[in-house]
């Protein structure tokens, strides 16, 4: 992932953090401040990463039980997942730059989607009424989990692709 790609991903966490932290008593003087835009945007970007690291940690779990399904739906004679992900994400991008760029782009939209689980947890204790904080938490880890399958997903396929790409190199 480039700086770019993660300097928007944590500004786009840290801005939906806005949501919530305006309901909460250091609100107004957040507003009152908000002028200071340089400032703001330093905020949101910290603001960014550390619920994305919160996100992580919440969703570490559940994101490798939610990964031995997807590989037992896609690669169902396998009894493993062929090693580390950073390793096959990284033969990805070297032999297939395309396929790369899209397994990014669908990182990054996971990213965000599971910052957004945090943000409306935090929403819940903060926003009224609570129903609607609820429904965010619910249709945010829903909304992750579906991404995270599918980008899964894609990366084994992607990977199954290069690896038949190398095979067929190595034959020649």
């Amino acid at each position: 992932m480039s700086i770019p790609g993660l300097l928007i991903e944590y500004l786009v966490t840290g801005a939906m953090t806005l949501v919530w932290l305006m309901q909460t008593p250091w609100g107004p003087s957040i507003a009152e401040h908000g002028a200071k835009l340089p400032v703001l945007v330093l905020a949101l970007y910290v603001a960014g990463m550390a619920i994305d690291m919160m996100a992580f940690v919440l969703t570490r779990q559940p994101k490798r039980w939610l990964r031995r399904r997807v590989f037992r739906n896609y690669r169902p004679h396998e009894s493993h997942d062929g090693g580390s992900g950073t390793e096959r994400q990284a033969r990805i991008a070297l032999y297939a730059p395309d396929l790369g760029r899209e397994l990014a782009m669908r990182s990054s939209r996971d990213r965000i989607a599971r910052g957004l689980i945090v943000n409306s947890l935090f929403a819940v204790a903060y926003v009224q009424p609570m129903w609607i904080g609820v429904l965010a938490a619910v249709c945010s880890t829903v909304m992750w989990l579906s991404f995270e399958g599918l980008s899964y997903g894609y990366e084994l396929c992607a990977a199954k692709v290069v690896e038949e790409k190398l095979r067929l190199s190595t034959q020649r």
